[in-house]
């Protein structure tokens, strides 16, 4: 039901922006749109914000929903798309723009309103009927989820526990607030409960409060939880809200308390914020507040001093063996056939140190410890992670972190199914599938990239991905991926909500309603035939050489392919490009690492929908059409590291959406196909600008204020050919530009001159947040007397004739709090020397250190 949510949400507000946009729409379109927006709006108050899909007419209903909103989806964009290209002057002799078009597609709205209609009754039948309030499923979960983190093992524990006890300890009673953040299972409760019966501790403090929060809580019930625990009896005097709380800091001012808040999520965080300060403000100096939850956001939220947050690791392979036996072999201990103890490795091996995991399916078959025969089927079921009753539990507390996604990020969550178990995930990549499926949109202040990156991070943020790697600057993410148990429940999840298929074995599976693909070597291509609704196929084998080509032409409902890196040669390229154009409605499309591709035909721009494309990396591609010009929806092209185009192609400047822009590569002007600077200046919505000098670059005068022209431009990359340009011709040709204002990062590559461009200073980027030099001739960064960079992170790299003392740069960035220094061996008194190394200094912001850490490696 999430998913319909978020569907109903992405739809209605394309809806509301075709109504509000293309004023030339007949009024008999218009009608029929806004029917729909109505009807969406309504079902979505009867579906409301809890799962209610219990029933079976219930969910055939929705399962028929969402293919009335796929419908709807495909329908308004080939009419929108169409009435774009039209209004531009493109493709005037397509059928697109013909009244018997217009009529059929009229025709074709009237008749999904007609079915939506059918729906929001059904609905509105059976929904109307059952009690919104009940909550009996939520107690379930908790219950489960108490079971098992309430349990009084300490393995693998120890040193935690003395962590967050010195924490405690340390130099009498303070008021301070600690965080436990991990993902369910991972033993958060355990932990603080170990905290809580600690001697040290007991002995700490007057009194101890235990509070379980979880989702649902009510505020009166947690107060006078506290107040009890406090030995305060409840009196007419303290019967609403805030004299409770009164009583409860009268209560404090007087004692020293240990308070744990178990389990706190994202709900009602501001009344939890709002009691923490009361207690903070009323002098209640000898409290400490410990609280565990899943996500950062909520430790961030409360005021939780970083320095003070606890993520619990999981167990080491001895740990993981040693808890595993606590519950497996309880009954016959050390004594076990060796047969079972071998299998009992296996399945430790796959839990991946998580507690919760290894203690459900190490009493589960413990309870079978004296037949080796439900052994062996247990162990199968495992190990093809069969969601069953054997591992509800888990999966039950995993469904509490999901459950308690909004419907947005629920929909990106579930993305997550068709990666293979343990795949390195891209973060760009797969922020521009989200983009392509629609799950993203612009708003006024952020473009869908940047939402994208935030949406990731909050995944991340609530311990259900991974990060793999990251920028240490600001840690955005470069790679990532999920544990198998958290993709074990998107693929449960995934599967009813009808996006994907998958066998006894995980592997996804051709179905007619598959929606998502990730195709690997594996499967045959042929298959796609099988999956007429295919909205995204996505690469997961890296070279590949398979053929595509014509298996591709059925998918009409296709809005992201993503075949990167493959190994295809140029014919197979050409064939599958024919192909690629025939997908109307395709949004996303990545062919970037294509090492035999030469040529981008004239036949793209028939890809009028096309939002992102992505061909960077491709060596050997060496002409682009003129045609890519037409493709008025681009929002991001990507075009860096082809080192064989010599140019784009002249009219760049009519892509009024571009986002993003990488590749661009400025030539003499006396070429009149090229893409000089001055078109650029077009494109007021860019946020990201890579461009490519060489010996042949010219800027000419009137070019000169171009880059300020781009109001929104935050990131900005100025590659050059070192090998072809001379240091004095970089100079004149940077010097005279006047930078974009609202500039945050800024990136000099190959830059063979002594000094930087004279605006490269915080007089003229005055936002300026990153800096990265790299691989260049450079001998100091100056800045004039008295002015201050507001810098928050630096890179160096390859800078062997820079000779700046680290003392004066510090004192030139007081806000710089990371850097990174690479073969800069003439850098005085940095940290830890630079000779040979890559050096990282980072700068911590408390009272005791005020110069800043550094940490060195070769």
């Amino acid at each position: 039901m999430a998913f319909v949510d978020a569907m109903i949400s992405s739809l209605t507000e394309q809806l509301f922006k075709a109504i509000n946009t293309q004023t030339r729409l007949p009024l008999y379109f218009l009608r029929q749109l806004e029917v729909m927006k109505a009807s969406l709006q309504n079902i979505h108050v009867l579906l409301g914000d809890d799962d209610k899909s219990n029933k079976e007419i219930i969910l055939i209903t929705l399962a028929h929903f969402r293919d009335l909103m796929y419908e709807a989806d495909d329908v308004l964009t080939d009419y929108l798309t169409g009435e774009e290209y039209e209004e531009n002057g493109s493709f005037c002799n397509l059928s697109l723009t013909d009244f018997f078009f217009r009529h059929q597609t009229s025709k074709k709205l009237r008749e999904i309103n007609k079915r939506i209609k059918k729906v929001e009754v059904i609905l509105g039948n059976h929904l109307q009927a059952q009690d919104r309030s009940s909550s009996h499923e939520h107690v379930d979960m908790n219950q489960l989820r108490f079971k098992y983190d309430t349990s009084d093992e300490i393995i693998g524990r120890e040193s935690e526990l003395r962590k967050i006890k010195a924490w405690i300890l340390r130099q009498g009673y303070e008021f301070q607030k600690i965080g436990i953040v991990g993902m369910g299972g991972l033993g958060k409760t355990t932990i603080a409960k170990l905290v809580f019966n600690d001697p040290d501790t007991r002995g700490h403090f007057d009194r101890q409060i235990w509070v379980s929060v979880s989702q649902t809580f009510e505020v009166e019930e947690i107060l006078s939880t506290i107040l009890q625990q406090l030995g305060e009896t409840l009196g007419k005097d303290i019967s609403d809200k805030w004299a409770m709380i009164v009583k409860i800091s009268q209560c404090l001012q007087k004692l020293s308390c240990l308070i744990i808040l178990d389990d706190i999520w994202e709900m009602g965080l501001d009344w939890w914020t709002s009691f923490l300060s009361i207690l903070s403000e009323r002098a209640c100096k000898r409290c400490c507040i410990i609280i565990t939850t899943r996500s950062k956001y909520v430790v961030s939220f409360l005021g939780v001093d970083e320095s003070l947050v606890h993520f619990p690791p999981v167990l080491s392979e001895d740990e993981s063996w040693f808890l595993f036996c606590k519950h497996a072999f309880r009954r016959v201990g050390e004594n076990s056939p060796e047969i079972f103890k071998q299998m009992g490795r296996e399945i430790v091996a796959q839990c991946g140190g998580i507690p919760l995991s290894i203690s459900t399916i190490g009493g589960l078959l413990g309870s079978k410890i004296y037949s080796l025969h439900e052994w062996k089927n247990i162990c199968n079921k495992f190990f093809v992670h069969n969601i069953t009753e054997e591992n509800s539990a888990l999966m039950n507390s995993l469904q509490l972190s999901y459950k308690a996604l909004p419907p947005h990020l629920k929909q990106c969550l579930l993305c997550f199914s068709i990666y293979p178990e343990g795949f390195d995930i891209e973060a760009e990549k797969l922020i521009c599938w989200w983009i392509g499926e629609g799950l993203i949109q612009d708003t006024e202040s952020k473009s869908a990239s940047e939402l994208g990156y935030e949406y990731l991070s909050k995944l991340i943020d609530r311990c259900l991905v991974e990060v793999v790697e990251s920028r240490g600057y600001d840690g955005r993410v470069h790679k990532c991926k999920m544990h198998s148990l958290l993709r074990d429940l998107t693929i449960k999840m995934a599967q009813e909500e009808r996006i994907c298929s998958f066998d006894n074995e995980y592997k996804q599976e051709f179905t007619a309603d598959t929606r998502w693909l990730g195709f690997t070597s594996e499967m045959d291509s042929i298959s796609l035939n099988r999956c007429p609704k295919l909205r995204a196929v996505l690469l997961m084998t890296t070279g590949y050489q398979g053929p595509l080509d014509r298996n591709l032409g059925s998918l009409h409902s296709l809005r992201s392919l993503d075949l990167s890196n493959n190994n295809l040669d140029n014919v197979a390229l050409k064939n599958l490009l024919s192909w690629i154009s025939s997908l109307r409605r395709l949004a996303y499309l990545n062919l970037s690492g294509a090492k035999g591709l030469k040529e981008l035909p004239n036949s793209i721009r028939k890809l009028r929908n096309l939002e992102l494309l992505v061909l960077s990396g491709c060596q050997m591609l060496s002409k682009l059409s003129p045609s890519i010009t037409s493709l008025k929806s681009l929002m991001v092209l990507n075009l860096g590291s082809c080192d064989k185009l010599p140019y784009l192609p002249r009219g760049l400047g009519m892509l009024s959406h571009l986002r993003e822009l990488y590749g661009l590569r400025l030539v003499s002007q006396a070429n009149r196909r090229s893409c000089p600077l001055l078109e650029v200046g077009a494109l007021g919505e860019l946020r990201v600008l890579h461009m490519h000098l060489s010996r042949g670059s010219e800027i000419k005068q009137k070019e000169w204020d171009v880059l300020s022209k781009l109001r929104k431009l935050k990131v900005l990359t100025i590659d050059f050919d070192a090998e072809r340009l001379e240091g004095i011709k970089m100079q004149m040709m940077l010097d005279p530009l006047e930078p974009p204002q609202r500039l945050e990062e800024l990136y000099l590559r190959h830059y063979y001159h002594d000094t930087l461009p004279k605006w490269v200073s915080p007089e003229y980027l005055c936002n300026l947040l990153y800096l990265c030099i790299e691989d260049g001739r450079l001998f100091d960064i100056r800045v004039d007397e008295g002015i201050c960079w507001n810098l928050e992170g630096l890179r160096l790299k390859q800078l062997p004739y820079l000779r700046e003392d680290w003392n004066r740069l510090q004192n030139q960035m007081p806000l710089l709090r990371y850097a990174e220094v690479i073969d800069c061996s003439q850098i005085l008194n940095f940290p830890g020397g630079v000779e040979n190394k890559r050096v990282i200094w980072r700068r911590n912001w408390d009272d005791n250190d005020k110069e800043g850490k550094s940490s060195a490696a070769i």
